[in-house]
């Protein structure tokens, strides 16, 4: 019943979902709606739901009625109540989901709208992702059993043939009566699920691996796990790479480089593996440095036990960002759009915050040790390596994106400038920013006042102010930066005008006035203060020309 729980969780959110997609269109999309009616919304959001909810009954009832009848099943868990519930999902879920499908089959073919609605692709994206990852959870769970014990557990074997058959007859309908719209919707979620899939389970197989052979060389191992922690991981391998190839390579690969294949690719592929390094190099280079800073005395040994890890997720993550880098291109070949611009600002704001809180820290711990009150100890040398270590990784991740983005705008001003990701990525720097330094100024007075007042000031309430100052000189010179950039994208700024946006063509030609960015107001009174009885205004997409003609 475990299943049906976790399935019955995802309709209801499907259907919360769906409630506030119909609500939307019902409000915002009267004109596009008004020649189907809102009868017609509300009957394909009643019917795709309750044909889903069907599904998941049918699903489950067929299951538990072919563990019932299969022969050997004679434990006391095989309860007659259990089979009822079977029985009364099959009788009830397969007459009703019949008849609604043999409904819709029938909508499908006498009308064209019914394919191109939001409904039947809702329908089909949810029935298809649902049963991949029932199926492909059942189906890892029956190797891991078999790689575990040497035992396949037959209830989840046939819970796995079910929801795999599933998800194949729903496939053959997805390309029977293919969605028309947002016909990439289910192969890019189920290209991420794949990849996600396989790339947990080739992160965890190689960990293991590597992990073992540290052990081996290194570290006297009492318990010894054998063949099984290395076949357990690899059975989601086996489970992930199939899902993946066959959505991503046979159908999504090739497909439109739309705003979904591009958050695909850019946030998931190229960002998610790109963390993955960074966190292991990070791993690895704090490691190093709290060994040698920290507690160079400890045993190496048993100190790197965290290289198996750490080198496993620069391999892993390195292989899948440098596949999916390959697959976009090169920067300078791709067309900029709001998804690049997310993911470099995404990038190059984890950057800097990185990057901060390592200075930060290193402020702190300096002026900490400048009060002479804070002992010097393993803790002080770790909390220094940690901040060497934000440094380095930070800086550089701010600086190469960071730089990209300002080329970017020196390229294109117009475009940059006009991103909402810009204007929420410097409006929100700035804010936070502000904030931090304005209340850890508030507390450095609050210390300082309080030390004078109670005759207690001197080198504690350096030490105690430590932490406030840090913040206050690294917060400030990020606001006053971002406040900088700030005023230098609104100086200069283009605004939008409905009447003539952009900058004009033709300004160094001779007797030729141009009305910047301007509306048309503006080009009236150029034409007046022209004094010519004969004049030629050109309109263009980015502005107006005005031309006094020679008689």
């Amino acid at each position: 019943m475990v299943l049906f729980s976790i399935l019955a969780s995802l309709i209801q959110l499907a259907i919360m979902v769906g409630i506030v997609v119909l609500i939307v269109r019902l409000v915002s999309g009267r004109s596009k709606t008004s020649s189907e009616g809102v009868g017609v919304l509300i009957r394909r959001f009643f019917v795709y739901t309750i044909m889903l909810f069907m599904l998941v009954l049918v699903g489950i009832g067929v299951a538990g009625l072919i563990r019932a009848a299969w022969p050997g099943f004679d434990e006391l868990t095989d309860s007659s109540s259990q089979t009822a519930i079977s029985i009364a999902f099959v009788v009830v879920g397969l007459p009703v989901y019949s008849g609604l499908a043999l409904f819709t089959k029938r909508r499908l073919g006498e009308d064209p709208r019914e394919q191109r609605s939001a409904g039947w692709a809702f329908y089909l994206t949810v029935a298809l992702i649902g049963s991949l990852l029932a199926s492909m959870s059942l189906i890892d769970a029956v190797l891991s059993n078999l790689a575990s014990d040497g035992d396949i557990d037959r209830t989840l074997l046939i819970h796995a043939v079910t929801w795999t058959a599933i998800w194949a007859g729903h496939w053959g309908v997805s390309r029977r009566w293919k969605p028309e719209r947002n016909i990439q919707a289910h192969l890019l979620l189920g290209s991420a699920v794949g990849l996600i899939w396989a790339f947990a389970g080739a992160f965890a197989t190689i960990a293991a691996l590597l992990s073992t052979v540290y052990d081996r060389l290194f570290l006297v191992s009492i318990v010894d796990g054998g063949i099984t922690e290395l076949l357990t991981p690899l059975t989601v391998v086996v489970v992930g790479v199939p899902a993946w190839w066959w959505y991503w390579f046979r159908h999504a690969r090739q497909g439109s480089r739309t705003p979904w294949w591009l958050a695909y690719v850019l946030l998931l592929g190229v960002l998610g593996s790109a963390v993955t390094v960074i966190a292991g190099a990070g791993v690895m280079l704090f490691g190093l440095l709290d060994w040698i800073i920290g507690d160079p005395a400890s045993s190496a040994a048993a100190h790197f036990t965290f290289l198996p890890g750490a080198i496993t997720g620069m391999v892993v993550g390195g292989g899948m960002w440098a596949y999916h880098a390959e697959v976009l291109g090169s920067r300078d070949k791709r067309e900029r759009n709001e998804v690049g611009r997310v993911y470099d600002h995404l990038l190059s704001g984890a950057g800097l915050v990185v990057a901060a809180s390592g200075i930060t820290t290193l402020i702190a711990t300096a002026i900490k040790a400048a009060s002479g009150v804070t002992i010097v100890s393993v803790d002080s040398g770790s909390t220094l390596a940690a901040a060497i270590t934000l440094i380095v990784i930070g800086t550089p991740l701010w600086w190469h994106y960071w730089s990209a983005i300002q080329r970017a705008r020196t390229k294109d001003p117009v475009g940059e400038l006009r991103s909402i990701t810009r204007r929420i990525y410097i409006v929100v720097l700035f804010g936070v920013a502000a904030i931090v330094s304005v209340i850890s100024l508030i507390i450095l007075v609050f210390i300082v006042f309080e030390d004078i007042l109670e005759g207690n000031f001197g080198s504690g309430t350096l030490d105690s102010a430590g932490v406030s100052v840090a913040l206050l000189l690294t917060a400030g010179a990020l606001a006053w930066y971002h406040l900088t950039v700030f005023r230098e994208d609104r100086t200069d700024f283009v605004p939008e005008s409905d009447d003539a946006p952009g900058v004009p063509v033709a300004q160094d030609a001779p007797a030729v006035r141009a009305v910047r960015h301007g509306s048309l107001e503006e080009t009236l009174e150029t034409l007046a203060e022209a004094g010519q009885d004969r004049t030629l205004v050109s309109w263009y997409e980015d502005g107006f020309d005005v031309e006094p003609l020679d008689e």
